[in-house]
């Protein structure tokens, strides 16, 4: 089978690789779609996240159909849509190859993690979960971000009538915004670099977007009465968790969902900072809520994918993804 692997620092190329064994609870996916995170994958290629040996197979928004279980597991059957197949680092026999996570194959390994600790399905939370027939591949992958994205913003802990920042204007800060609006959470503000975005992130429900140094009229407010109660790092800079310092009251708090480049880590100081904390992110525990509000039509999964390539064309995707001219790229797998 063929896989996309970073073969060096910035060079992606497909590998073959044999297609992965399964161990006595794994069940092995056909992979149909994958979608580029702009951050992680981003950051693994540029050699700014688990840097090390090559080649690392990437890919953590991956979505397939199961076609074959082995002999202990209960909770996956083939014909299954599954979320999150993958490969393990053991499945690239090359010196020095890795696993991050190896959603670009054709084949990948879901895990029935409940029927291992004798336990019922979704007992705990676990992110290789079945989706619906009715959701597409594409949409699928769609719910990944807006999952991780849900437990992030229950888990930051805001409050009744507590305002909330979010800085970033990716698609983390536009599902936040999106998310925000149907918890009932006002005010939000966001703050980005670019003021074109400004539409877009009132269209989705935020009370106010600062581009650069703007201060419109709410934001200023806020800041007079010394700051926001709740800040979302939802970037992965220096700067940005900089920023949401300098907008945070004393009495804050400041929720990092970014991951810092190696090269320019966040600041000691900062990540000391008191206000500073980094929630667990467990998509798998909004699985079912997040399920409900597409089937009650509340968010449509389709608006959160730009761009659908057949994978051949990665490096366009990625391409698209850096020059920020795609929200999110889902790649096509042939078979």
């Amino acid at each position: 089978m063929k896989a996309l692997c970073v073969a060096a620092k910035n060079q992606l190329e497909f590998r073959d690789l044999p297609e992965p064994t399964l161990e006595t609870y794994d069940a092995l996916v056909r992979v149909f779609s994958c979608g580029i995170c702009n951050s992680t994958d981003w950051k693994i290629l540029t050699g700014e996240f688990v840097s090390g040996t090559f080649p690392i197979a990437i890919g953590h928004e991956s979505v397939g159909q199961v076609v074959k279980v082995a002999g202990k597991v209960k909770n996956f059957s083939v014909g299954d849509m599954v979320l999150r197949p993958k490969l393990r680092d053991e499945h690239l026999p090359f010196a020095g190859g890795r696993s991050r996570w190896g959603g670009f194959s054709e084949f990948g390994v879901i895990t029935d993690v409940w029927a291992e600790k004798g336990q019922p399905y979704n007992a705990f939370p676990h992110p290789q979960q079945r989706v619906p027939s009715s959701i597409t591949v594409s949409e699928a992958v769609a719910l990944i971000t807006l999952k991780e994205v849900l437990s992030c913003l229950l888990r930051t802990e805001v409050g009744i009538n507590q305002s909330l920042a979010i800085v970033g204007t990716g698609p983390v800060a536009q599902s936040l915004v999106m998310w925000a609006g149907l918890l009932g959470i006002k005010p939000v503000v966001v703050f980005g670099r670019r003021a074109q975005l400004s539409d877009r992130f009132l269209g989705l429900g935020a009370d106010a977007y600062a581009a650069g140094d703007e201060m419109p009229p709410l934001l200023r407010s806020i800041m007079r009465d010394g700051g926001f109660d709740r800040t979302i790092e939802a970037v992965g800079t220096r700067s940005a968790l900089t920023r949401c310092l300098q907008v945070t009251k004393p009495a804050g708090r400041v929720n990092l969902y970014g991951l810092a480049p190696e090269s320019e880590p966040y600041l000691v100081a900062e990540l000391n900072d008191p206000r500073v904390f980094r929630s667990k992110v467990v998509e798998a525990e909004v699985h079912d809520h997040v399920l409900k509000y597409v089937e009650a039509g509340k968010v449509r999964l389709a608006d959160w994918f730009s761009d659908e390539l057949p994978w051949e064309d990665f490096s366009k995707g990625f391409d698209l993804v850096y020059r920020r001219l795609a929200n999110k790229v889902v790649l096509r797998i042939a078979h």
